[in-house]
């Protein structure tokens, strides 16, 4: 009406139409079962009914128009409705049906009972393993066929291999080298197989990647190697420079930011995004990555960026051991330690990329203390994580665990279960007697090194059992002084 007279306002008896048009697709829609949920095989199947209602409509509008002789109304108006509402209904349904199947199509392994479901077999000892693997049979190195033959165009990839694992005890048969990110092609593979899994396509591509390291996880033998290649964020952002010229990178860099880090994190719209882009090229942070490795139970023994992308060296070393449920919203749950030991799961919002919290004993490996205590150089945060911790948005969701009596106002830090077996025994059994706290002693006292931070917490848990409010309050009112008038922060 608007196309052909200019208004949305209808004239004459086009009220009478819409009122048939609307008892007319009812009917048909009834006739033909368009709405009822039903499994069906494909997209085409599934639109069936809703092309067959429409050629129905038209076939029967056209007959009620002929016949009543309603000549004075614009045929144009009457079909062109038609035609506009199947334009508009077709891909409302395809965006369902796509959301639907993907709902019934098996999903990431994100959970410690998603785990158990796919691993199924006890682990064998790796020296045991090894024995099995070498037992009446001489290796054939895979050395040779991996430089002259599946890396031959990718040198810098095999000598990187070749320097962080023993070629040697890797038998050709044990061996494999693809490049694909379908999990067919890894599915067929033996269980507990290979020795060694080279991928050379970027598992940026693949859909489900919790479910591609855990199936590799199931082909290699323990102790066995997977490498792969992936894009992070730093060397997808050099990629996407390199394509445009700076200023039109400059501007559609940020759209690309939201489209491929903000869209798949949000709870509704990821699944718009991934059924556009059925999860190929997605954004993966270096820390992602690595999380989700340590968290299918891998080792990652070796990192390096080569020709422009991000190539890792990872080992199988055990069977997944998980326990939490993987960061990756806005908000998390982390575990940590509480009153008598007990695990306590304090809530803040987001401040790492996701996985970052199976890095716990990679970052401590790899990488020093920083004087208060936080891990230097840590690449786990991201660059708007650092704002909220400066202005202190992330403790924010703590005030739950506050008002659940889970935490007090004042107390020691809450700790990660790995950081809290670095601590002394005696100070161990000594912070397990009381609550952590929202506001720790080390905003008090300020120390600049972990022996620091470990006298601190003492003396104040020592003070606190003699005289709890007391002690409190003095350490609560030098940690206000220090933060808004010494600028103290946990950075």
């Amino acid at each position: 009406n608007y196309w052909k007279r200019g208004s949305f306002a209808l004239v004459g008896d086009h009220e009478q139409i819409i009122l048939l048009l609307s008892a007319i697709w009812l009917t048909v829609s009834i006739l033909t079962r368009k709405f009822e949920r039903r499994h069906y095989r494909n997209i085409y199947y599934f639109l069936a009914p809703h092309v067959k209602a429409f050629l129905v409509m038209f076939a029967l509008t056209a007959a009620i128009v002929f016949a009543l002789r309603m000549f004075e109304f614009s045929r144009t108006q009457i079909f062109g409705t038609l035609v506009l509402f199947i334009a508009m209904e077709l891909p409302v349904y395809y965006a369902y049906f796509m959301n639907r199947r993907r709902r019934r199509s098996a999903s990431d392994i994100e959970t410690v009972e998603d785990v158990q479901k796919i691993l199924t077999r006890e682990e064998l000892p790796l020296e045991l393993e090894k024995i099995l693997l070498l037992k009446n049979r001489e290796v054939i190195s895979i050395r040779e066929k991996l430089k002259e033959r599946f890396l031959k165009n990718f040198p810098r990839l095999f000598n990187f291999i070749e320097q962080n694992i023993d070629l040697d005890i890797i038998d050709e048969s044990d061996s494999i080298v693809l490049n694909t990110h379908n999990l067919y092609n890894i599915e067929t593979l033996d269980d507990h197989s290979k020795s060694l899994i080279v991928n050379l396509h970027i598992i940026n591509d693949m859909r489900w990647l919790n479910r591609y390291f855990l199936q590799v996880h199931r082909k290699i033998y323990n102790g066995g190697y997977l490498v792969g290649r992936a894009h992070t964020l730093t060397t997808h952002k050099e990629w996407f420079y390199s394509k445009f010229p700076r200023l039109i990178a400059n501007l559609l860099y940020p759209l690309d930011f939201i489209f491929r880090r903000i869209l798949p994190k949000l709870p509704v719209l990821k699944n718009i995004y991934f059924m556009i882009t059925s999860g190929r090229n997605r954004a993966l942070s270096k820390a992602e990555i690595l999380g989700r490795l340590y968290f299918c139970g891998y080792r990652v023994n070796a990192v390096a960026e080569l020709d422009g992308s991000f190539v890792f060296i990872a080992q199988r070393i055990k069977n997944p051991s998980l326990d939490t449920d993987p960061s990756y919203g806005l908000t998390i749950r982390l575990k940590r330690v509480g009153l008598d030991g007990k695990i306590i799961h304090t809530r803040k919002f987001r401040t790492m990329h996701p996985y970052s919290e199976y890095l716990q004993e990679y970052i401590y490996e790899n990488y020093n203390l920083q004087a208060n205590g936080k891990f230097n150089e840590d690449f786990r945060v991201t660059t708007w994580g650092r704002w909220f911790r400066k202005l202190w948005i992330d403790e924010l969701p703590q005030l739950i665990n506050f008002f659940q009596g889970e935490m007090n106002l004042v107390g020691v830090r809450a700790l990660s279960q790995h950081y809290f077996s670095l601590y002394p025994q005696e100070l161990q059994e000594l912070r397990v007697r009381f609550k952590p706290g929202l506001v720790p002693p080390y905003y008090a006292d300020m120390p600049k090194s972990f022996e620091e931070i470990v006298a601190s917490e003492t003396k104040y848990l020592l003070d606190k059992k003699d005289k709890p409010l007391i002690t409190d309050l003095k350490y609560f009112l030098k940690a206000m002084y220090n933060i808004f008038f010494r600028n103290a922060r946990s950075n």
